[in-house]
């Protein structure tokens, strides 16, 4: 049974569809996104928890900077989640079978259970893949009127010790 997460349910993600998706952790299927929709804007999306039906997974908008800033290294992911660009981040849960999303959540860091938010420490050494940099949006505004590590209860996530350096 996931966790449950408290926040404002919207009826569709944000983003559209996808310009870019780009896997760039694998563990038993992905586990870290790096996904950018086509009005340009930036998300990191790690994998959270699962069930038998969904996987779910967290979502951060960023800006081209704080993107290459976390994939370095040079902020932790947990600060990256406490602090997000937006303001918020999205939860969402998609059905395994058929890869719909059945529900999003606008939330915020406070909503996400200790034992399922990226371990103290964790930290990225991922370099933007160059065919990936073409001067992105540097826009963070689908949050209200003008505005994707993580361990699950069950597991901890693969991504949450990568590369850690306290």
């Amino acid at each position: 049974m996931l966790y449950h997460i408290s926040g404002k349910r919207i009826a569709d993600p944000p983003w559209g569809r996808f310009t870019v998706d780009e896997a760039l952790m694998y563990y038993d299927g992905p586990r870290l996104l790096l996904q950018r929709c086509d009005a340009g804007q930036w998300y990191l999306a790690w994998w959270s928890d699962s069930d038998v039906e969904l996987d779910r997974w967290i979502y951060l908008p960023l800006s081209t900077e704080r993107l290459e800033t976390i994939l370095s290294g040079r902020m932790e992911f947990l600060d990256a989640l406490r602090r997000p660009e937006a303001g918020q981040l999205l939860v969402v849960d998609v059905q395994v079978a058929t890869d719909a999303v059945t529900q999003t959540v606008i939330t915020e860091a406070d909503a996400i259970p200790a034992d399922a938010r990226p371990l103290p420490g964790a930290r990225l050494n991922i370099p933007l893949p160059e065919s990936l940099r073409d001067g992105g949006s540097e826009k963070i505004d689908y949050i209200g009127s003008s505005t994707p590590l993580l361990g699950s209860p069950a597991q901890s996530h693969p991504a949450a010790g990568v590369a850690a350096s306290i």
